[in-house]
């Protein structure tokens, strides 16, 4: 007796096939978005290190104008360099965003995260330049490490 695979029998495995291929494909997305949010998190939080440092050169925070316009850019002041290239958002086509609190003391830096679960991200809470933003990050100028 030969074993014969019917056409519904077909079609179920291959409807099967699909749907883990997709649930699979969707699980990949996730994490290339959580890994990529991940990044975004520490480059802003090496920035904010180095805006501390030119925060303990001049006793000032730069302002947001200077920092918002160097996105992708080189920071130098005179010969010294503070950073090769600010990062830059690419995923989203938002840029981030860099604000001085109203104490003088302590900066924002804003981001747009891939991933609205994170629990990190709030939905538009923040505006800065006329976006919102779901991310920030706030340190204080004062504590340089």
């Amino acid at each position: 007796m030969k074993n014969k695979i019917s056409i519904k029998e077909l079609l179920i495995i291959g409807v099967s096939v699909l749907i883990l291929g997709w649930i699979t494909f969707k699980q990949f997305q996730l994490a290339g978005a959580k890994s990529r949010d991940v990044d975004k998190k520490n480059s802003l939080n090496e920035l904010g290190q180095i805006i501390k440092l030119y925060y303990a050169d001049y006793g000032v925070l730069p302002n947001e104008e200077m920092i918002n316009g160097l996105w992708g850019k080189e920071w130098k002041d005179g010969d010294y360099v503070y950073l090769k290239k600010l990062p830059q958002e690419n995923n989203l086509g938002k840029k981030y965003c860099y604000l001085v609190e109203g104490d003088g003391k302590s900066f924002s830096l804003l981001a747009d995260l891939e991933n609205k679960s994170d629990s990190e991200c709030q939905k538009d809470k923040w505006q800065c330049g006329g976006q919102n933003y779901c991310y920030k990050h706030t340190l204080m100028a004062e504590t340089v490490k």
